[in-house]
């Protein structure tokens, strides 16, 4: 995959004071679209997108909440739609999700929309296949930035997550399978970018700093997934596999100047490091620990550390450290 995939969209976004009636020059109420539609005024309320092969775009335009019940967000896209591209919604003051894709949807596209200040998650992508999720900005919402559940064969691509404080910037749950995290900027999160129980995904070229926990976590049984030319700076931990992920492979990564570690292995197995680089960590640059077995570890760099720069704690068995540019090290 070569050369840039979107033209970096410029949005002037504007915060919108909480209101308790429709601001003027808007239109309100709940808004259903079924045919392709373009907004020539902000809208106060839901909009729900309820046919195939349709596009929504706000054109910079606002749509404002709280909205009414029964919605799971701000801009809805019913389950088991093809084809449906939502694009330019600002989407904000929501209880839900700002934007949410029904389950069993196919082909979605989400083009640069600004979800801000909703209660839930900013973008919800729920149980589907072929999504495309492109040049976003997901900021200040109460949970994530942007989740996929249940989601394969769909690309996260280039788009900004920042200050989801209470949860992350990017999450895979559910089983998520082969989809592509490309290009993303998560920062100030939870965390940056999560993979929970999700197996055979590519996280390539991302850059997650400044999270409030890890850059980068695999969690519960993420196995078998590439991450690759990642940059996790100044998190509290660069990159963690932890409670049980197996046989991932981390590849040409950094992690520097992070809290505690650059990169750290607790009750996981048989994953494999190689090329990384950990400088300047708060505790260890590399970390295997908790039992983790069968791990390998070749051709890593760590140096200035402020405990060790690769340390194996020696409770698991099989560990393979070789050929790696260590400073201080313990426990091989």
């Amino acid at each position: 995959m070569t050369g840039s995939i979107f033209s970096t969209v410029v949005l002037a976004i504007s915060m919108l004071p909480m209101l308790t009636t429709s601001p003027a020059q808007a239109s309100s109420g709940t808004m259903v679209i079924t045919t392709n539609t373009t907004l020539t005024e902000d809208h106060w309320g839901n909009i729900l997108v309820d046919a195939s092969k349709v596009t929504l775009d706000c054109a910079g335009h606002t749509v404002s909440g709280p909205g009414v019940p029964g919605f799971n967000g701000g801009i809805e896209v019913a389950g088991g739609l093809s084809g449906v591209t939502v694009r330019r919604c600002k989407v904000t003051g929501f209880s839900v999700n700002g934007i949410y894709g029904g389950g069993g949807a196919s082909d979605g596209r989400f083009d640069a929309n600004v979800s801000y200040s909703n209660g839930n998650h900013g973008m919800h992508l729920d149980v589907g296949s072929g999504y495309v999720v492109l040049g976003n900005t997901c900021r200040s919402n109460g949970a994530i930035g942007i989740v996929l559940t249940g989601g394969t064969k769909s690309w996260i691509v280039q788009n900004t997550v920042e200050d989801n404080h209470n949860w992350a910037g990017i999450a895979l749950f559910d089983g998520s399978h082969d989809n592509l995290i490309l290009g993303n900027t998560a920062r100030r999160n939870g965390a940056g970018v999560v993979l929970d129980g999700a197996t055979n995904n590519q996280l390539r070229f991302n850059n997650a700093s400044s999270n409030d926990n890890q850059g980068f976590q695999l969690i519960r049984s993420a196995n078998h997934n590439l991450i690759e030319f990642n940059i996790a700076d100044q998190n509290v931990i660069g990159f963690q596999m932890t409670d049980g992920s197996a046989s991932n492979e981390l590849r040409n990564n950094q992690a520097n100047c992070n809290a505690s570690s650059g990169f750290e292995v607790f009750q996981s197995n048989e994953n494999k490091f190689k090329k990384n680089e950990a400088d300047k960590n708060g505790n260890y640059g590399f970390l295997v620990f908790g039992g983790s077995s069968s791990n390998t570890l070749i051709a890593n760099s760590a140096h200035g550390s402020a405990l060790f720069d690769g340390y194996d704690e020696d409770t698991g068995t099989g560990n393979v450290w070789r050929n790696n540019h260590f400073g201080k090290t313990a426990g091989f």
